[in-house]
């Protein structure tokens, strides 16, 4: 197979989406991938073909502030979070990545295009392309489903008429806030000879397949009524080391806490050092993995914890008690994969809704991004002690292990390009 890939390669997006990435080439399939030159290193280092962004932000990098053009942690609310990162990332990308799409198809006969959902500019391409597409979904299902509350509306699941006429209303609400969306993609539309779509999500959902990464269970989507070309295929991650060294030495066996707070700049500095003073002193050993983001300099690290600036999630939650995460998904992803209960405090975009589906599997607790030090002290020590927690990471643990989504994926795009 020749597959046309193209990705927004950063933070927890590019985990399982390179994960596929490396299955496609383990399996001796041609991959070519566009993407922006800040992620070329991550790329080529699957082996994959890569080429840069020229027109769609060529310049982005979420991983530094004055190279984010997402620019969603600016915004002083949720509401106003939401619209920038829909107006700077959804809408602003589909001109753009339709048109270097098309010119890549132009010269790279592809059998099939697989996209990341967020760049919807690349199924317009391949609808003009006349070749079959699937989507990649990198977090929790995004397009409103009956009987489910939708993303982004941070709401866990209610049963009754009362449920179902609030997750109606906040449907509505999600799809009222894409209509700004779709001039801009019609527009795209058209330059590719396609006519006119009535709501922005039907571009997304008129590919072949979507692919969502992750276990059923975890998403309250399913629950819902979902259109049949989704599939929910199960987590998939880029290969790590299977040892992991602990800093602290044989000797030291207090349960070990991991803090991660995403590789994307979020302002997550304030709420990092807050975590540390609550680990102050605690019988636990902490490992702050700190990414692009934090700026570990200018941190109080206690005397019970290490700063890294990476270590492969997979390698080190197995030997954890604890993860204390901003709530990206992939993070979540990779902590229940291997049994740990997580401390979610969501930061903003999509956050709050992965908090929730932590909590409703019964696999950890939340504070918010405000909590001050001692509510936090007592969430950590509380959620050490929780055996419930425990077996509620088993048994997603259990859930997310009965399938490879790198595997299914490149099997099922297989499948796919037969049925053209």
């Amino acid at each position: 197979m020749r597959i046309f890939q193209t990705l927004l390669a950063f933070s927890g997006n590019a985990q399982p989406q390179l994960a596929v990435t490396r299955k496609l080439l383990e399996r001796g399939h041609e991959v070519r991938v566009l993407a922006h030159d800040a992620a070329r290193e991550r790329v080529t280092a699957t082996g994959a073909e890569f080429v840069p962004f020229m027109r769609a932000q060529p310049d982005l990098d979420i991983t530094r502030p004055e190279t984010d053009t997402l620019r969603d942690w600016r915004a002083s609310t949720r509401i106003g979070a939401g619209v920038r990162l829909m107006r700077n990332g959804l809408f602003a990308f589909v001109g753009g990545v339709s048109r270097e799409c098309a010119e890549q198809l132009a010269r790279f006969p592809a059998d099939a295009v697989l996209f990341d959902w967020m760049l919807t500019g690349a199924g317009i391409a391949a609808e003009a392309a006349r070749l079959p597409s699937a989507a990649l979904v990198h977090c929790p299902f995004p397009v409103p489903v009956a009987g489910a509350p939708p993303l982004f509306s941070g709401l866990r699941p209610m049963r009754g008429r009362l449920g179902a006429a609030r997750d109606g209303a906040f449907s509505l609400a999600a799809r009222a806030a894409l209509v700004p969306g779709l001039p801009g993609l019609n527009r795209a539309r058209a330059k590719q000879g396609l006519g006119p779509l009535r709501r922005w999500d039907q571009q997304l959902l008129a590919a072949n397949e979507i692919y969502v990464v992750t276990a059923p269970e975890l998403d309250f989507a399913t629950q819902g009524r979902l259109p049949a070309n989704v599939h929910y295929v199960g987590p998939a991650f880029e290969p790590y080391p299977a040892e992991w060294r602990s800093p602290w030495g044989a000797h030291n066996d207090d349960p070990l806490v991991v803090i991660s707070l995403s590789t994307s700049y979020m302002n997550q500095q304030p709420l990092a050092q807050r975590i540390l003073h609550a680990i102050d002193g605690l019988p636990v050993r902490a490992l702050l993995t700190a990414g692009p983001a934090l700026d570990t300099e200018s941190l109080d690290v206690p005397a019970n914890t290490r700063v890294v600036d990476f270590v492969p999630h997979r390698s080190v939650f197995p030997h954890a008690a604890l993860v204390i995460s901003h709530a990206g998904w992939q993070t979540i992803n990779a902590a229940l994969s291997d049994g740990v209960p997580l401390l979610c405090i969501p930061d903003g975009r999509d956050q709050p809704d992965n908090a929730a589906r932590v909590l409703a599997v019964g696999a950890g607790v939340r504070a918010k991004k405000s909590a001050p030090v001692p509510k936090l002290r007592k969430l950590i020590l509380g959620a050490l002690a929780d055996s419930d927690l425990r077996e509620g990471a088993k048994k997603a643990a259990a859930a997310l292990a009965r399938s490879d989504g790198a595997e299914v994926i490149v099997t099922r795009l297989g499948e796919m390009i037969d049925r053209q």
